[in-house]
């Protein structure tokens, strides 16, 4: 007959399997295990004796040459605890003119801070809290850099002012200022005025709260906010940003 079989022959039963080598370990009989669990606590008798110079707790002398130490144990608990965050230490305050820059540093509720500026000097406020500083005249440019709770009086500005990384700062410019930068800061109040106040120019970036208020000439003042909210779509071929308007 034809068929696979019949064009190569039929295939060669499988071969048996090799018994194991007489060479290995033998199994453990299961007569002996349960031999073995009758004996209950006896089953230790066999176990050697640990004589007391043996037992680390009798003996000071091997708990010191054990494999883990104490002194291990601590500094590796030590190595796992978390680390504390290292707490930044309060410099002395300062107030100094160092040739045409005003340094002022780590003023705390200090409300007296006067500063007679000129046309050439720029003012640099770091790290003051809690504070009011007045700048009298015409000056270059001022900055305010990681102050909280802080209000700038200032009459004239050159260049420009800037607030960075700052909390609920207070901006109060008397005369001309070009423009005001407010870079991530959340909370800033800058007062300008009507009559000298209307060219001025804020730029903003990863800022919240930020108020612009116009003051009349009666000391009133309105208040508009600068959005925060920005929407970015497809329009004429490129990506446009606009002012994001929620309407409820």
């Amino acid at each position: 007959a034809g068929g696979i079989n019949a064009e190569y022959g039929a295939p060669a039963p499988p071969k048996p399997c090799a018994a194991p080598a007489s060479g290995g370990a033998a199994s453990p009989s299961p007569n002996a295990l349960f031999a073995a669990l009758n004996k209950g606590t006896a089953i230790t008798s066999g176990l050697k004796k640990v004589s007391k110079d043996q037992m680390t707790h009798k003996n000071p002398e091997l708990r010191g040459s054990s494999v883990v130490k104490e002194a291990d144990l601590q500094k590796k608990k030590a190595a796992a605890a978390p680390k504390k965050a290292a707490v930044a230490a309060k410099k002395p305050p300062k107030m100094q003119l160092d040739g045409k820059k005003w340094d002022i540093e780590f003023q705390s509720g200090n409300n007296a801070m006067v500063i007679d500026g000129e046309a050439s000097h720029s003012i640099y406020v770091y790290r003051c809290d809690n504070s009011v500083l007045t700048v009298k005249n015409k000056v270059n440019s001022v900055v305010l850099d990681g102050c909280k709770k802080v209000a700038v009086i200032v009459d004239d500005l050159i260049a420009s002012l800037d607030v960075i990384n700052c909390q609920s700062v207070k901006i109060q410019v008397n005369g001309r200022a070009p423009i005001v930068n407010i870079d991530k800061t959340d909370g800033c109040q800058v007062f300008v005025q009507r009559a000298t106040g209307l060219a001025t120019e804020f730029v903003t970036a990863k800022s919240s709260e930020v108020n612009v208020c116009l003051v009349e000439e009666n000391g009133e003042y309105s208040e508009s906010s600068v959005a925060e909210q920005f929407v970015t779509s497809f329009k004429g071929g490129k990506f446009v940003t606009e002012l994001y308007e929620v309407v409820g």
